[in-house]
Parts: C-alpha cells; structure tokens; sequence
C-alpha cells in the first residue's frame, strides 16, 4: 500500500487505477523503504512497455541509503551507590546530500534506557557532500546505544559497581518518562537484564573474575543494553470459512520474515484447529485489506492483531450459524478441531466442512462466514534487549575474535519462538558487524571507497560464535496475545556489548567503531 500511495503522489494517478502486488521478502531492514519503483513504474509509462530495473552490487552501495554516521557527545553525573542524576549529550547525524538522518529517534533512545531528572538533549542533522542515509534496522538507535552504554560501563568501573546492577538501579519501567515526557507502556529491560546475568557467556564472567592472558591475548566479558521503540499505522485483516471447512486469511501486509506463519497460528489458536486448516495469503492492494508499510517492527503487533479480531469475528458468526441449527445460544456451544458441539453433547455436533456448505452453497439458508478486524491504536509496545559478549584481544596484533555472544530480548508474546529466535540471532549478527568490521569509508569529496563486499567486509559463519537467544515475555497491552515488536531491537546493543568486553580485557574503552585492529591499537598506545 505505500508503494501504491507514493506511485498515486509521484505519477498523478488515482490510487484504484494502480496494482501493486507483493511477494515474499526474507528481510527490508529499512532500506526497502526507499523506492526504486517509481522511477521504474514512470519509465514504464514513458516507453510504454515493461521495464525491469536491477542494481549491481557496485550501484546498490553506491546509490542505496546508508545507515548515518554520527557523533555522540555524552557528559552525565552519578552518585557514589550508582543513581544517575544527571545526562547532558549533543547528537551529530551525517545525513548525507538531503534531511532525514533519525535524528530524533537517536535522542529519544540516548536518554531513554534510565531514569534521569536532569536531561538535556540536543541533537543535529548535518549535511554532507554524500549519499543521503536511511534507514537502517532501529535506525539511529545503535549509534546512541553505544555512546551511552559504553559511558554506563566507565561509571560502574570508576565507582567500582556491577555492571548489571548499575543498569538495574536506574533502568526504566512502565510509566517512567521518555525524553519527550511520554510514559512509556508496559516494558521488559529489568527482565531482559536479569536473564543476560543468568547467560551461559555472562555466567563465565561471574566464576572467572581474574581471567588470564596468555601469548600477548586478553579476554574479556561485557554488556549492554538496547531497544526500539517501534512503529505505529492502522491495520485489517478478513478470516472466510470456506465451504469445505478449510480457513482463508487474507491480509495486506508483505510475508517479511514469515509473519504469514505467525498469522496461521493466531488464527488456529482462535478457532481451535489444526495449522493445516489454516491458509494465509498476502493480496495485492485491489484485493487485500489495508495493511501500511511491513515495517518499524510492527507487523505482527498491528496486522496480527486484526487477524485475531477477525478470527473472533469469524468465530462468532460460525457459533450463531450453530446456535440456530440446535435451537441454543451461542454461549452453550464449544469449538474444538474444526467440530462445533452443544456443551456436554456428542449427538448435536456440525463439523466446520458442514458449516462451510450451510453458508456456501446454491440457496444455503446462512451467510457467508466473513470475518473481518480492523484497527488503528497509539500505543507503542517497545521492545527491549540485553546482550553480552565475550572476546580475545590480540594486543600486539589489535585483532578482536569473538568467543561468544548471548541475547536476552523481550517478545511480549512469542507466537512463533523459532523465528522470534531466528529475529534475535539475525539482528545479533548485524550488530556485530556493525562492532567489527562494517564501515563505509568516503574520501574527502564524498566518494565511496570501499563499494564491494571485498572491502566493505561483512561477517560471515566464521567470524561468528553461537548466540545463545533468551526470550523474555512481558505481554504488550495491545499486541495479539501480549505480542511486541521484535525485528530491530536485537542489532541496537551488539558494538557497545563487545566495546565493553574490550574494555574489560584491555581496560580500554574505545570511542570509534568498528573496533578495527588499527582503532585497538592506536588505542592501546601501540601506534
């Protein structure tokens, strides 16, 4: 549906004379949010004849939106027993040749993770003679979480405090206020914190508190915090029994990440049958009911939960077809693997498949059964993590090897807990790359430097260790079933997780990332 919208603005049509229809997508991380598809839908129309627009490797880094770089100034007061009173930073995003750096999700996160009296914010987009940046998973968020939680450690060091229980003293919780005065809603950080201390990686730190180095290598442990707060946008679903029992759903949002799977189990859990029965399709914007942007983490939060009212919707209808057929009232009735019963009954029974023809067929006496749910709301469901690394510092060489990494995050509810793990495990890796080696260099013109996956290097299955994933579960208050945004917050804390296991190491703290060897030893004193 954006694509349509932004296709009407661009082209001058009414949206009803444009069709978009999506497929599935394996992931946007924010970059499919910037569209390519009008220039390929207004070529179209000037040749009259289908055009097919794809980017080589080169093209893609050179003209996609980037993620910003950016500046963290931090300065920030705390008493001796670990309270923070007082957080004063300036936020400096490169946003490239035109606005729109996340500058402002950047100050809400730089001070939203602990409660604070004393704030003061200040943030800036520059421009710059470069691409113009995007969005990238929680976009904004990683930069500030790495100034603020790479300072957090440095104040527990220098108090000679627990890291954890720093974070414990001051972390937010519902109702406290984010730097726009908002309260925030029902959250799991503290959660989150006590189940990273209970890791297998954080664990190692706790009985080996002296760790030695041996040939020139250090290891160490460290943490950190992270989260998103995710996005808002109306959202409808429509649930139809079709008449040989089986369960369409059909919905306008885009099948990221097997969200699609998500919504089948919502709506057996509804109705009370078997996966199987269940059939999920994504139509195109003439067919499907609105949907927004498959973005900002809220798929599952918003158009799942027009799916759950739509299988409700469904429900009731399928209980009342039911209730005329016993002579009883919906509420004596039961529903359970695709059979409708009186309560305490095994002779008044309808199976779904009868219910479908009761509704379907030539002169059926009922309706269809249509279910449909809609909503809008404004009320966030930000998703928190705590994440810990483990690393070996080479210091004559400044290389970083990653020994393991462990996620806590809270899901609200997880519907489907494989790709909620698979959701923190990919946004882990991004992260550590964002810690390691990621990094677009530019020369002093604005050209780009290192535009192929030679040089602009991303870590693969041998830089990684296994990511032991902790889900937390602290129901949302309007997601289905407690669900809560999921996708970005698992990238937001992984560089200042493994800053600070550096630090502890080395003893060191690094400001820049990536942690390159060059940037380890420069700040060893080595070079």
């Amino acid at each position: 549906f954006y694509i349509r919208d932004e296709l009407s603005q661009t082209l001058g049509l009414p949206e009803n004379k444009i069709r978009v229809t999506a497929t599935e997508v394996g992931g946007g991380f924010g970059g499919k949010i910037y569209l390519q598809e009008l220039m390929v839908a207004a070529l179209a129309m000037a040749v009259r004849r289908p055009v097919k627009y794809i980017m080589s490797r080169k093209e893609d880094m050179l003209a996609a939106t980037p993620a910003p770089q950016a500046v963290v100034h931090l300065e920030t007061g705390m008493t001796r027993d670990g309270k923070l009173m007082a957080l004063k930073s300036r936020v400096v995003y490169d946003s490239g040749a035109f606005p729109g750096a996340p500058m402002l999700p950047g100050c809400l996160l730089v001070g939203g993770y602990y409660k604070c009296e004393n704030l003061d914010i200040q943030g800036y987009e520059v421009l710059t003679n470069k691409v113009s940046v995007g969005a990238l998973r929680a976009p904004g968020a990683h930069n500030v979480t790495f100034a603020i939680e790479s300072h957090m450690d440095m104040m527990a060091r220098e108090l000679g405090l627990d890291p954890i229980e720093v974070r414990l003293k001051n972390a937010v919780e519902e109702g406290d206020p984010l730097p726009s005065g908002q309260p925030y809603p029902r959250i799991g950080l503290k959660q989150c914190l006590e189940a990273i201390a209970e890791s297998e990686v954080w664990s190692r730190r706790r009985k080996e508190p002296g760790r030695t180095s041996q040939n020139n290598t250090r290891r160490g442990i460290g943490l950190a915090v992270g989260g998103w707060l995710g996005g808002l946008q109306p959202a409808s679903a429509i649930v139809c029994l079709n008449s040989d029992g089986t369960i369409n759903v059909t919905v306008g949002s885009a099948d990221i990440t097997g969200t699609n799977t998500s919504f089948a189990q919502i709506t057996a859990e509804v109705l009370n049958v078997p996966l199987e029965m269940v059939n999920v399709t994504t139509g195109d914007t003439r067919t499907a009911p609105y949907a927004g942007m498959s973005a900002g983490s809220k798929t599952t939060y918003t158009v799942g939960r027009a799916v759950k009212l739509a299988a409700e919707d469904a429900r009731q209808q399928m209980l009342e077809i039911a209730a005329k057929r016993f002579e009883a009232a919906p509420e004596e009735l039961e529903m359970a693997d695709g059979v409708v019963r009186l309560n305490g009954s095994d002779e008044k029974t309808l199976t779904f498949q009868r219910l479908g023809r009761l509704s379907t067929n030539f002169a059926a006496p009922f309706p269809a059964v249509v279910g449909r749910g809609a909503i809008t709301t404004r009320k966030m469901a930000p998703g928190f993590t705590a994440q810990a690394a483990e690393v070996e510092v080479d210091t004559d060489t400044g290389e970083v090897t990653l020994l393991g990494f462990a996620v806590a995050q809270d899901a609200g509810f997880a519907i489907n807990p494989l790709s909620v793990e698979g959701q923190m495990q990919g946004g882990a890796s991004q992260g550590l790359g964002i810690a390691l080696s990621e990094e677009m260099i530019y020369d002093g013109e604005g050209r780009l430097l290192n535009g192929n996956l030679l040089d602009y290097r991303m870590p693969t299955t041998r830089d990684l260790p296994p990511i032991e994933a902790i889900i937390v579960e602290v129901p949302s208050e309007e997601g289905p079933y407690g669900a809560r945004i999921v996708g970005e917050p698992s990238i937001v804390a992984g560089a200042a997780a493994v800053g600070n296991a550096i630090a502890d190491a080395t003893g060191v703290h690094l400001t820049d990332a990536p942690f390159t060897p060059e940037r380890v030893l420069r700040a060893l004193g080595k070079i």
